[in-house]
């Protein structure tokens, strides 16, 4: 049974970045789409890096290229600079972590905070921005460490793994296992799973786990595979449709 304090994991849907529509003026974590998602009554799930010089801001990708047309790590340019570009040729900037928070309007929150090299940080500064936060929230991470640091450091705030089958990783096979077999989500105290749909019906770790905490499945791209694969989930981080509100009935 889902404790109190998680339930709203499950209560209602999560737009994948917001409600972004990269080929029609409104580009994946981006102010309108946190905007539409708000409006519609939709969750947010969310991306948060920080620039060279510190500032928190909302960006998926490790590399500006696929978004900005940019070369290089967001991480190597300064606020200043990253400000001068545009997403997805529109007017668009990339956001701050503050920006989102406020066109997120109180809708609930799901934070990831992308791996990165000397945890502590960007975990603090995110941890400082969202107890102002009016709303629901909790963060997630590939990382185990960042994890870690919010069950040490600001164990008030939910925090969950996110994981998926890692076929393609250029790791060794136990690290693999270690990761998608969800073996240090106790150690990291971790209080859901986010897992991939490509996998999250056929692993066993999953499927245990879903027994305790909440499982919330990323990212599911159409009713029809939400219709297929919601036995093994208690959520969804959607994109690439509209889903119907079954989520508010």
């Amino acid at each position: 049974m889902i404790r109190q304090e998680y339930k709203w994991l499950t209560d209602v849907y999560v737009a994948h970045r917001g409600l972004f529509d990269n080929g029609n003026g409104i580009p994946e974590n981006s102010i309108p789409a946190f905007e539409k998602a708000a409006e519609n009554g939709f969750g947010i799930e969310t991306d948060v890096q920080m620039s060279k010089d510190g500032v928190l801001v909302v960006f998926h990708d490790d590399t500006l290229k696929r978004m900005t047309g940019a070369e290089g790590k967001l991480t190597d340019y300064t606020f200043d600079e990253l400000r001068k570009m545009r997403l997805a040729n529109t007017d668009c900037v990339i956001p701050t972590f503050q920006e989102f928070l406020q066109a997120a309007n109180g809708v609930n929150l799901v934070v990831e905070i992308k791996t990165h090299d000397d945890i502590g940080e960007v975990e603090r500064k995110t941890y400082e921005a969202l107890k102002g936060y009016k709303g629901n929230y909790c963060v997630e991470s590939f990382n185990p460490f960042i994890i870690r640091w919010f069950k040490k450091n600001a164990p008030s705030v939910i925090r969950g793994t996110l994981s998926c089958d890692y076929a393609n990783a250029p790791w060794s096979r136990f690290k693999k296992n270690l990761l998608a077999n969800l073996k240090l989500c106790k150690w990291n105290g971790s209080q859901f799973i986010a897992y991939d749909a490509k996998a999250v019906a056929k692993n066993k770790a999953v499927k245990k786990f879903g027994k305790k905490i909440p499982i919330i499945c990323w990212t599911i791209k159409s009713q029809a595979e939400y219709d297929e694969l919601s036995p093994y989930f208690d959520n969804m981080i959607f994109d690439s449709f509209v889903p119907e509100r079954r989520d508010l009935q």
